[in-house]
């Protein structure tokens, strides 16, 4: 109960980002340094969630470590788990609005664009956007090799 307390005020609350990210640690979020988390951050099983180095998350963007869609196509049609790590690579950025859901691997140097759906994972240096998210791009001088 005093870790949902906490994430509420770390949330909603106009505290300066060293303080928003100290609220987030002390609630129980695993994360590295120097990360920068807007307000209205929505986090479900923050133990199932882990921050890399540097991530930058914007405003209102939510991090579902857990979902409760039961019987829900999403399962078998999508392989989205109910309940799965989210695992966020170092120097990260994801956008405003942007929806991680459970199982994905965000590689280091991607880049989410705003109101995104992330359903799988994302390679390093790789940009997503849309719903569902799809890689647009690589970051310059980071595409991967092309298939034979």
């Amino acid at each position: 109960m005093l870790s949902l307390l906490i994430r509420y005020f770390a949330s909603m609350l106009p505290f300066p980002p060293s303080v928003r990210s100290a609220l987030y640690r002390l609630a129980g979020l695993k994360m590295g340094s120097g990360v920068f988390i807007d307000r209205d951050l929505q986090i479900t099983k923050i133990e199932n969630v882990t921050l890399g180095n540097r991530v930058t998350i914007a405003r209102s963007v939510s991090l579902l470590g857990e979902i409760t869609a039961l019987e829900s196509r999403l399962e078998s049609e999508f392989k989205v788990h109910k309940s799965s790590p989210i695992v966020i690579g170092d120097d990260v950025w994801i956008g405003v609005g942007a929806v991680v859901l459970p199982g994905v691997k965000i590689g280091n140097m991607a880049t989410i664009a705003a109101n995104s759906l992330v359903l799988k994972d994302v390679p390093p240096y790789a940009i997503v956007m849309g719903v569902p998210g799809k890689i647009v791009d690589y970051r310059p001088g980071h595409a991967p090799p092309p298939r034979e």
